[in-house]
């Protein structure tokens, strides 16, 4: 492999490093911080509401790197230092000092003869959000056990033909462990993904890999851990007489990547259903109290017909075993898929996010561009009941648990949640916090989320933010909303790309039925200028600090990404 690799000494600028060692010693290793998906970190005893503020915080480093950066940073720490794993679009990882922003490693993934892929070639004139070139997209996840990040690259072939033509052949997802220290591959990687599904072969042509990847351990036949890896068709790629790519769901064993994978096709025998919700992870758990894990999807798009004795999973929400049976062990889908599908309406425009587990039935939420806010019992998610008229827009009773129209808009979010509380953002539309109960009898509603608003921000967000959540367990004083806002799709028809601003929320109190701000990067424009934006960027924080990956203002080819790091600072708000 044609590797370029370069390490450097570990600095710690004094004032942040200060902050950093005082923390306990947390780790995000994941997508969204769990494989629950509830976004948060419980254990920061650093931030807190009453010094998250313009005069104490604000953005206290940032780092270039070679590509724009779409995956959320991942956090590893030790000694009372935050080493934070950067991957981008140009196929590259990079180890980054968290508390000061230089450079620790990087390496290139790109083999001899190969390129990031021109998105031009896969998505047409779709591409925009995502242009001008796609590498690694997903989200990786790290594998504390036995010191891996495991990661899936997108690549190009300029060999041969493939100079000149743009044929399917050209194209190659690669599934990548790195050892954390050296960055160099190990369990016999890289491997090419492949594999077939009811004798449908997986193309790596017009499939992203946009979801973050899922790590369960022991959950391979022999004992190994696995690593879970979901796919989708390219945005725009489905056309009138052109098939749309389905979507996949891979099992590798973590351990020995060369051993065939387990495969999972959500619309084997026609088209469309893909795993993407706007970078989520895959999500796993339990399904009832002491009751087997289970992965856990939301598909978009597509044909469904699972209530026609078929095995196409279109627009819904999918329980699978961790073994990837061929049979799903539950599933819900809208009554008014099929105006759905038409309508370009997904259900899996957002990630699904697990209640963390509590009484006696565990629930699951979702929510997808027609608005509504769905809630599943995992153990049964409901199925499907037809609607009761044949045009559109369909009208009928959802088989679920709970479902609600929040917003007019769409969703392109992933709940967040904390001490009882959903905090989710539709677009266009303010941040939304509802009330849950798990309970018996509930305290709020026959069902886990109260239709009624909590809350909700005096700010309205354009593309609908993606968020985290940090607290001191349930500590008064301590929880705050991390939302992310943007233009969010950086290259369509904006002629000025828009810079990020990064707000800070009470997540404990409400004034009038308004959620609280307490700091916005806005308001210092110059010492907390942000990088522009990206698509469906999440903000991570850990031991003090939080990290928001961009793209570089000062770059005009739009390619290159910058990290940008706030923490406690004393530097003048300007």
């Amino acid at each position: 492999m044609n590797k370029s690799f370069r390490r450097l000494p570990l600095l710690c600028g004094f004032v942040v490093c200060t902050a950093a060692l005082m923390t306990g010693q947390t780790n995000v290793l994941t997508w969204h911080n769990d494989n629950g998906r509830d976004g948060l970190n419980a254990t920061e005893t650093v931030l807190n509401q009453s010094n998250v503020n313009s005069t104490q915080f604000g953005k206290v480093c940032q780092a270039v790197v070679d590509g724009q950066i779409y995956a959320q940073p991942l956090v590893v720490s030790s000694g009372g230092n935050n080493t934070v794993y950067i991957v981008t679009m140009n196929d590259s990882v990079y180890e980054i000092n968290g508390s000061n922003c230089s450079q620790i490693a990087q390496v290139s993934l790109l083999e001899a003869n190969e390129t990031a892929v021109g998105c031009a070639k896969v998505g047409g004139v779709h591409c925009y959000a995502l242009k001008p070139i796609i590498g690694i997209l997903g989200t990786p996840v790290i594998d504390s056990t036995t010191n891996t990040i495991f990661l899936v690259t997108e690549t190009e072939s300029t060999a041969g033909t493939c100079a000149t033509g743009n044929n399917s052949s050209c194209f190659t997802h690669r599934l990548h462990a790195l050892d954390l220290t050296t960055l160099a591959e190990k369990f016999g990687g890289p491997v090419d993904i492949a594999g077939s599904y009811q004798k449908v072969a997986f193309s790596a042509y017009n499939h992203i890999q946009r979801p973050g990847l899922l790590l369960l351990p022991n959950t391979w036949s022999n004992g190994d851990s696995t690593v879970y890896i979901g796919f989708s068709e390219m945005d725009g790629t489905g056309v009138v007489g052109v098939s749309i790519p389905r979507g996949w769901v891979f099992a590798y064993d973590a351990y020995n990547l060369a051993n065939a994978p387990i495969v999972w096709s959500s619309t084997p025998a026609l088209e469309g259903g893909g795993v993407w919700m706007s970078g989520a992870g895959l999500a796993a758990g339990p399904d009832s109290p002491g009751g087997d894990t289970y992965l856990y999807v939301v598909t978009g798009d597509g044909d469904f017909t699972v209530n026609t004795g078929g095995s196409d999973y279109g627009d819904s929400f999918v329980k699978l075993t961790t073994s990837l049976s061929t049979i799903p062990n539950g599933y819900f889908t809208p009554f008014g898929q099929e105006c759905m599908d038409v309508e370009d309406e997904d259900f899996g425009s957002g990630g699904t996010m697990l209640i963390p587990d509590s009484g006696s039935t565990y629930w699951a939420i979702a929510a997808g561009k027609d608005g509504n806010i769905y809630a599943m019992n995992r153990a049964n998610p409901g199925g499907y009941t037809p609607p009761t008229n044949s045009t559109c827009p369909a009208t009928g009773t959802n088989a679920n648990q709970e479902y609600f129209k929040a917003s007019p808009k769409a969703f392109y979010t992933t709940a967040g949640y904390w001490n009882s509380a959903l905090f989710y953002s539709p677009m266009y539309s303010p941040l939304l916090k509802y009330g849950v109960s798990v309970t018996s009898p509930p305290t709020c509603h026959p069902y886990p989320v109260c239709q009624n608003q909590t809350a909700k921000s005096a700010v309205s967000f354009e593309y609908g933010p993606s968020l985290s959540i940090s607290s001191s367990g349930t500590n008064n004083g301590t929880a705050i909303v991390w939302v992310v806002d943007g233009n969010g799709w950086p290259a369509q028809g904006v002629a000025t790309p828009e810079p990020v601003v990064l707000y800070a929320y009470d997540a404990q109190h409400v004034t009038a039925h308004v959620i609280p701000e307490l700091w916005n990067s806005s308001q210092c424009p110059t010492r907390d200028q942000t990088g522009n934006a990206t698509k469906f960027v999440v903000p991570t924080i850990a031991n003090g600090l939080v990290y928001l990956g961009t793209m570089d203002p000062t770059d005009s080819t739009s390619t290159r990404g910058e990290l940008n790091v706030f923490g406690p600072t004393s530097a003048v708000c300007d």
